[in-house]
C-alpha cells in the first residue's frame, strides 16, 4: 500500500496532463531525461517503448527512476521508485496508452507504426515516493 495520498484532485491531474518526464540513470551515472506518453491506473504508471531506446537500457542496467509531471502555473506530481520491465505480450497495455493521446481514426495506423520501431515493452512505475504540490 502506497504510503502517499492521490487525492481526486491529483488523479484528475494525471489523466490531463501529455507527459511525464522520465528519469533514467545512465552508465556513466549522470541522468537521462525523456519524455514519455503514460497511463496512470492501479497506483502505476505504464509507459510503453522501444527496447532500443535509452531508458529501456538504463532500465534494465539499473531499474531506478523518477519522473514529473508538471504544469506551467505549478501543479505537480514527483515520482520515484524501481522500474518493473516487461517485454512480454505488451499490445493491450500499449493500445490504452495510445487511446489517452489519439483519436480512434488514427489509432489503427499509429499503433502499426510504432510496432514497426522494434520490439515493444512496458515499463511499470508503481512509485516509493510520490509528492505533489499545488493542488486544492
Amino acid at each position: 500500500m502506497p504510503e502517499y495520498e492521490i487525492t481526486a484532485a491529483v488523479e484528475e491531474f494525471l489523466a490531463s496532463q501529455r507527459n511525464l518526464i522520465l528519469a533514467t540513470v545512465r552508465q556513466d551515472g549522470t541522468p537521462q531525461l525523456s519524455p514519455v506518453w503514460y497511463v496512470w491506473r492501479d497506483d502505476a504508471f505504464f509507459i510503453s517503448t522501444v527496447t532500443s531506446t535509452a531508458k529501456w537500457k538504463n532500465l534494465v542496467r539499473d531499474p531506478r527512476c523518477s519522473g514529473i509531471i508538471d504544469h506551467p502555473e505549478g501543479q505537480y506530481v514527483y515520482v520515484s521508485g524501481v522500474a518493473e520491465l516487461d517485454d512480454g505480450d505488451v499490445y493491450d497495455t500499449t493500445l490504452d496508452i495510445v487511446r489517452r493521446y489519439k483519436t480512434e481514426d488514427e489509432i489503427e495506423a499509429y499503433m502499426e507504426s510504432i510496432y514497426e520501431e522494434g520490439h515493444r515493452t512496458i515499463i511499470r512505475l508503481a512509485p516509493t515516493g510520490l509528492v505533489h504540490r499545488n493542488f486544492a
